[in-house]
Parts: structure tokens; sequence; C-alpha cells
């Protein structure tokens, strides 16, 4: 019987926040004068997706790295600014789907969200209060204990008195599926971020979900199961 949910949060709940980074990491580059072809770009942004924007700066830069520091104080500049909130938006029904969950479950984040701009987002967006715990990955400073680590999906069910059979996960990448399955709970992938169903049926994922409003079918499934 499922117990808590805990969400990722960029591209489940609210949408086009993978290229709302790319839009802040290419300005970026831009103005300390790096130009990566399209792929290089990408391909240098996924293979740190989810970790500081640091370390991302320095996969992006890696042959510059003198430029990292002024890198982030323009990243910083427009990912603060308004340059990656207003590439986000998110589906009709979602703020209902999670007030409703919440009467039934224990809801709880994971993300690697910052925390400064969290608020800003819940605000735009009218999210509900409606979160029992919220685990940022800027919180984390063991670099170890992030994704795939399975680190706060341990914490959060410590702290919400929830076992792993107990637990889902909904999340849009790789690293969030294998977090999930490293910390024994159920993964359940949402197609409307950065990862495929033929990429999540790779990983053995048993429940994909076009959008995070189908999430409530699949929880129904697992409760006849």
């Amino acid at each position: 019987m499922t117990k808590l949910i805990i969400f990722d949060w960029d591209d489940v709940i609210t949408l086009r926040s993978k290229e709302g980074y790319f839009k802040c990491y290419h300005e970026a580059l831009d103005a300390v004068g790096i130009h990566l072809s399209p792929e290089e770009e990408l391909t240098r942004i996924i293979a740190k997706w989810g970790k500081h924007h640091r370390e991302e700066l320095k996969e992006l830069l890696k042959e510059n790295l003198g430029l990292v520091n002024k890198a982030c104080e323009v990243y910083e500049q427009k990912f603060f600014g308004d340059t990656f909130i207003n590439e986000l938006k998110i589906l009709d029904g979602t703020q209902e789907l999670l007030k409703r969950l919440s009467k039934k479950y224990i809801l709880a984040i994971s993300t690697g969200q910052h925390p400064k701009m969290f608020p800003r987002i819940e605000k735009k967006f009218s999210i509900p209060g409606v979160f029992s715990q919220i685990i940022f990955a800027y919180d984390i400073c063991d670099p170890e204990k992030q994704k795939p680590n399975p680190y706060s999906l341990l914490k959060i069910m410590k702290n919400q008195k929830a076992k792993p059979e107990e637990t889902v996960f909904i999340g849009d990448a790789r690293t969030d599926m294998i977090m999930a399955q490293n910390a024994g709970v159920t993964p359940i992938a949402v197609l409307t971020g950065q990862m495929s169903k033929s990429e999540a049926e790779k990983l053995g994922v048993k429940y994909i979900i076009k959008d995070v409003r189908d999430l409530e079918k699949v929880l129904e499934k697992i409760k006849l199961e």
C-alpha cells in the first residue's frame, strides 16, 4: 500500500525546466566568448545533468577552466533573474491533482531545483502547500550523496516513517530511476522531461506515464497488485 509519494520537480511538476536551464547555460557561455556546437553543448550539459551549476559549467568549459567563475556569475544572473522562470509552464489540473493526492498520501520532494528559486516558482504557479518535506540537491554538501545515490529518498522515508515498499518516486531522468531503484522504492517515469519510454523500459521501469496527471491511474494499479 502506497503511503509516501516523492516527486522530482523540474519537468515533472513544472515543465520546460530543461529548456530554461539550457538557455541559462548557453547565455553564460556566450557571455565569456565560448561557442560550442548545439550538439556538443547538449552532450556536455547532459553529462553532468542534475549536478551543481558550477560542475555543469566546468564540463562546458573544460578547455577554458579559467572562465568558470565569470560564467557562474552570468549563469546566476540569468537563473535568478527572469531567463529561467519565464521558460516554465505547468499543465492544467496539476494544482488540483496535488491537493487530491495530499488527502490520501504523504507528499514530498527531492529536487535539483535551487531553494532560492523555488518560492518564486510556487508563487507564480499557485502551488498548494501540500509537501511534508523538501530536499534540495543544493543542501546536500557531499557530492557523493547526489543522484543517483539514494541519500535524499532514504532521508525522506526515515523522516516520514515510510518503508521503501510504501514509497513511490516520480522522475523524468535516468538518474531519477536509478536513484529510486537504489533506494528500493517504486520508480515511476514521466515522459515530460529528458527520458523516452524506451530508455525507461531499458532501465526496467514498470510504470511509465505521459505526464504527472496520469499518476492517479498508476497508483490505483499499484494498489490492486
